[in-house]
């Protein structure tokens, strides 16, 4: 009979134990130079640290963007449609993959090479970094970006304001809902204050102890508190509000209530999230 001895059965040990731990690391990741050359891997904004994924129910994510101020993301791409509610404002500036800081033009910038890294951006002058193009800017508090459906972007952006930027973002990856489909038909009795192919946004206002109507819709439905105060989102699951950018999910055909468990008017924003 053969017998293995006990140093070399300790030195297979070793190497397998080294094979596990080196192939259980994964990626390695590298940030972008100054340029915006170098990064390693270019992810999907949901797993972009400064996009903090905070709830997801299939194709609907929920992300919580704060960057703060002198603070750079790293390159991500958007592919679907965005609803965004900000805040906390300050001037950002983004960059789009390839481009210089502030261009402007959307697109994922050049294909990859081989290998997955992307190309380099065309090397900066001598000197100083060159200013930003176009106006330092921050966004609007309530908006939907629908480009990334038609034409996928990516981009990094930075804070040049004194304070933290914040927005809540609620993503839809799906090919949006059926627009013939009515407000009252969804399980809504207001106008919407905004509403497209994939998202459909309701201002609910609610003064100290009212509730809304408790109600039900055809899609799925994100809530997101815009304004201080306190209050309760009651159905399948209870959320609570108590300062700007909490939030609340309720399936379709999720009967909910909305209360104002404070002493001062409360704002939310109703966010029917539209799919087929």
């Amino acid at each position: 009979m053969m017998r293995t001895s006990p140093t070399l059965a300790l030195v297979l040990f070793g190497v397998i134990a080294y094979g596990v731990a080196v192939g259980g690391q994964g990626t390695t990741w590298q940030a972008a130079d100054a340029t915006g050359n170098g990064q390693t891997p270019i992810m999907p904004v949901h797993q972009e640290p400064h996009h903090r994924q905070v709830f997801q129910r299939g194709p609907l994510r929920i992300l919580d963007l704060q960057l703060p101020p002198g603070d750079v993301s790293w390159f991500h791409t958007h592919e679907w449609p965005v609803y965004y509610l900000t805040t906390s404002d300050s001037p950002t500036v983004s960059q789009n993959l390839g481009e210089e800081w502030g261009a402007g033009r959307r697109g994922r910038g050049p294909a990859a090479a081989a290998g997955g890294a992307p190309p380099p951006a065309p090397a900066p002058p001598a000197g100083p970094p060159p200013a930003a193009r176009g106006p330092v800017r921050g966004r609007p508090r309530l908006m939907s970006d629908l480009s990334y459906a038609e034409k996928p972007n990516t981009h990094r952006i930075r804070n040049d304001g004194p304070g933290l930027f914040r927005a809540m973002v609620v993503v839809n990856e799906t090919a949006g809902g059926d627009e013939t489909v009515t407000e009252e038909q969804a399980g809504f009795t207001d106008k919407p204050i905004s509403s497209n192919k994939w998202f459909r946004a309701y201002r609910i206002v609610l003064g100290p102890g009212e509730k809304s109507a408790a109600h039900q819709h055809k899609a799925p439905v994100v809530i997101l508190q815009d304004t201080a105060g306190k209050g309760l989102g009651v159905g399948g699951m209870t959320f609570e509000f108590n300062e700007p950018g909490q939030w609340a999910y309720f399936d379709p055909g999720d009967r909910h209530q909305i209360s104002n468990t404070g002493d001062s008017r409360l704002e939310l924003i109703e966010v029917e999230v539209r799919r087929r």
